[in-house]
């Protein structure tokens, strides 16, 4: 199973709680964050719209992700369109001074909070240094499945990336841990 396979890398590095949920808050950020910048580069107009260079590579990124996982892909399409969305109107919206500041603060905000959920609560250093590629184009889909498996969906997809992480020697048991 591809998704299954694809999402044991990023899993390798998610597996504490507290560092899963700072990522379904930390990876959407940086996402909308991209879009506002992205959005402010028109590519070509077309037809009297504005094709920027975050519709570019919105489509491109859910284009992949319905390769790995279509339910999953759906629902990352209505989450991340509604940010691409919101990015856009921003960029017609407000100065572009505005929206170079909403970038700076929630890419500082995003990644801060993950470095430290990686570094306090997971203990190992971010996937980003191991593959660049996860931590901005899969990340998101994956933060979608991490909460569909936290409230109990699709746990046949979630077992095979257990058992993934397990054939490759990288399953880390946290219920060991007790929180104060």
């Amino acid at each position: 199973m591809r998704f299954a396979k694809e999402m044991a890398f990023y899993s390798a590095y998610h597996q504490e709680k507290r560092n899963v949920w700072i990522h379904v808050l930390g990876v959407p950020t940086i996402t909308f964050t991209l879009f506002v910048v992205l959005s402010r580069f028109s590519l070509f107009e077309y037809n009297g719209f504005s094709v920027t260079a975050s519709l570019v590579f919105t489509l491109g990124v859910l284009g992949y992700y319905y390769t790995l996982d279509v339910f999953f892909a759906f629902i990352a399409t209505l989450l991340f369109g509604g940010l691409f969305v919101t990015a856009e109107w921003i960029t017609v919206q407000l100065p572009s001074q505005t929206a170079w500041t909403i970038f700076g603060i929630g890419q500082v905000v995003g990644w801060g909070s993950q470095f430290y959920g990686h570094f306090i609560f997971e203990k190992s250093r971010p996937a980003l240094f191991d593959n660049l590629f996860q931590a901005l184009v899969s990340a998101p889909l994956f933060v979608v499945a991490d909460v569909f498996f936290e409230l109990g969906y699709r746990s046949e997809l979630k077992k095979a990336v257990e058992n993934e992480l397990k054939q490759k020697g990288v399953w880390k048991d946290f219920s060991v841990h007790k929180t104060a």
